[in-house]
């Protein structure tokens, strides 16, 4: 069941937002968000500018989050709280019907995964950001992955460009069916507890 529609939500809260690892969504994880995008999309260097955008976005994403997923207002969002929201907000809907915010956090990804800037995710970053999230014992798996995930257009094009990767974010998150190749979106998946 790693690959479940249950699983794949759970997995966006703990290795893509919940970055202090408590468990649980609060700002202190958004405001986390914001250095470590600014740190990757820069590559080590820190620019107040960029940071100040950055913050800006994960501000919004937090306050989209707490609005859709905070339903006790205690500001917290619980796994389950945001399995609810993003049930509600983005399961059957394509990435254009997604909150603006959520839009905007799925853009701004897509740069710190497209590492060279060259405007594809190739295999060698999408190792990069596998490894980053998750322990590995063999490339081959990882490979496989990207090899599941891409479409023959991403392959002429020599990877995943901006447009896809958000088309495959609103299917990783938004679309149930366990087959479709979204679900390698983040690497090979394990089943969470």
């Amino acid at each position: 069941m790693a690959y479940s529609w249950d699983n794949r939500v759970k997995f966006v809260v703990r290795y893509m937002y919940d970055i202090d690892n408590n468990g649980y969504l609060d700002k202190n994880d958004f405001e986390c968000l914001a250095v470590r995008t600014t740190v990757i999309e820069s590559k080590g260097d820190f620019t107040q500018e960029k940071y100040e955008q950055n913050r800006k976005v994960m501000q919004n994403l937090w306050n989209e989050i707490a609005d859709l997923a905070d339903f006790n207002k205690d500001g917290q969002v619980s796994v389950d709280e945001f399995k609810s929201a993003v049930k509600n907000a983005c399961v059957g809907k394509p990435f254009e019907d997604f909150p603006s915010a959520l839009k905007a956090f799925i853009s701004s990804h897509f740069s710190t995964v497209d590492v060279n800037g060259d405007g594809l995710i190739g295999i060698e970053e999408y190792r990069v950001d596998c490894c980053s999230r998750q322990a590995y014992s063999e490339l081959t798996e990882l490979d496989q992955g990207y090899e599941k995930l891409c479409s023959p257009e991403d392959k002429k094009k020599g990877g995943i460009d901006i447009k896809r990767f958000q088309e495959l974010y609103a299917q990783f998150i938004g679309n149930p069916d366990e087959t479709i190749g979204a679900v390698y979106l983040f690497g090979p998946l394990q089943e969470l507890s």
